[in-house]
């Protein structure tokens, strides 16, 4: 009787992952093991240690925020006027999905639905903590619990961008809901959940545990941070955290010159360039929220690399090392012997500056000339808030709401406690159980 009852249980168990999995059951990627790590600077030893909300912003990010706006002080109140009016932040926003399998490359069918839902998803959730309206409410978790429950397969040669990109918005939006706004998703039981945190665990977490190169590799490493922090994954963020530390093609070394600031990408087109900037601004960002600084990793090389960008996007000359380019950039015809004038340009380029400027300009104080500049001429040109509607889920977009400080010091930042809003704080401050 009790070895039918274990494979009952077994039968139960691997049903469950088949049915979350759908036609990616079986794939090395989605049942490997997560490769352990030696020890090193900020890592996880223990599972209480993760901080909620903890993946863009912390709790007292978001009551900056939200305090920023209530009382009028800029840059907020008209970053959130824009903020407000967008279509994406509307309560009366028409979901366009779910669907059961999305597809990015060859076949495309994912920025129609997905990609405008999670944008709507994680804009009411920041509209939802701002002005606590249970319509702002409805419509995120609405859109977590249908994706949540219904998507199956994630597919394509462009997958782990796919993922790393729209999922880093979808998980944030859980994040805040969940641990900000007592949502709990549907399908949760204790016997295992069929929604939503099942869906990041195998679809999105499990397929960016290869890692790329260069920019494509820092797309996956800060989407896995994300993934990690909203499911308690130690050994994940430590995989992430030690490959944007370390791995010499997809980290912050494989990306930008110690000594220049160049990219890895400069030759290739500066779209490239420019974006990995943005990517490894968010990894750390999280990191920051776990209580650990990675912006000022080797000499704040972020700055340094977003110095030399912006400086080249200007339209400055900048110095060029051919001997310093991507891991596999043959796959993108490099290496190359000079700059690319391919999408050069700041005014209509990725929307990055917002958060580095902030970050090292105003909360740390440091000289930026240039990501200073650049950040002017983005915003003359409409910035981070332009277009109602307009879609994005490369970059997140509303950086004088979202990244903003409003003037150079250290900031609470949520490094010993948990908020739990739809439970109970756990000992000490720390951890939760659910009511």
């Amino acid at each position: 009787m009790a070895s039918r009852l274990v494979l009952s249980v077994l039968l139960s168990s691997l049903l469950r992952i088949v049915v979350a999995t759908g036609g990616l059951n079986g794939l090395p990627v989605l049942n490997g093991i997560i490769p352990t790590v030696a020890s090193f600077p900020g890592m996880k030893t223990r599972i209480g240690q993760f901080i909620h909300p903890g993946i863009w912003h912390t709790h007292d990010d978001l009551e900056r925020m939200r305090l920023g706006v209530e009382n009028g002080e800029e840059p907020y109140a008209s970053a959130f006027l824009n903020f407000s009016a967008d279509s994406y932040s509307a309560a009366n926003y028409t979901m366009q999905g779910p669907k059961q399998v999305l597809c990015r490359g060859s076949c495309s069918n994912y920025t129609a639905t997905f990609s405008s839902d999670v944008r709507a998803a994680w804009q009411n959730s920041i509209m939802w903590y701002i002005t606590k309206d249970q319509g702002h409410w409805d419509t995120a978790t609405t859109i977590l619990d249908a994706w949540g429950s219904n998507l199956t397969d994630i597919i394509g040669t462009d997958t782990s961008l796919l993922v790393a990109l729209d999922g880093d918005l979808f998980v944030n939006a859980a994040e805040i809901m969940r641990w900000e706004g007592g949502w709990v998703e549907q399908g949760a039981k204790a016997s295992g959940t069929s929604g939503f945190a099942n869906q990041i665990y195998w679809l999105f977490a499990r397929q960016s545990l290869v890692i790329g190169q260069a920019n494509y590799g820092l797309a996956s490493i800060k989407a896995l941070l994300s993934f990690a922090v909203y499911l308690d994954d130690i050994a994940m963020y430590n995989y992430a955290l030690n490959a944007y530390q370390n791995d010499l093609c997809a980290g912050l070394l494989g990306n930008w010159d110690t000594e220049s600031g160049q990219g890895a990408e400069t030759g290739r087109d500066q779209g490239h360039a420019t974006t990995a900037l943005g990517w490894a601004a968010q990894a750390a960002r999280v990191v920051e929220s776990q209580g650990y600084d990675v912006y000022s990793l080797y000499n704040n090389l972020i700055l340094k690399g977003a110095e030399y960008t912006a400086k080249y996007n200007l339209g400055y000359d900048v110095p060029y090392d051919p001997k310093f380019y991507r891991c596999e950039a043959i796959l993108v015809n490099g290496p190359w012997d000079a700059p690319s004038n391919i999408s050069r340009g700041v005014a209509s380029g990725p929307h990055v500056w917002d958060i580095i400027y902030y970050q090292y300009v105003v909360k740390r104080g440091l000289e930026a000339p240039y990501v200073s500049e650049a950040k002017a001429a983005h915003d003359a040109a409409g910035g981070e808030q332009t277009g109602n509607g307009k879609l994005s889920t490369d970059l997140p977009m509303w950086g004088d709401l979202v990244w903003s400080y409003p003037s150079k010091g250290d900031y609470l930042n949520d490094n010993d406690r948990t908020i739990w809003g739809g439970g109970r704080i756990g000992a000490n401050g720390t951890g939760n159980h659910n009511s």
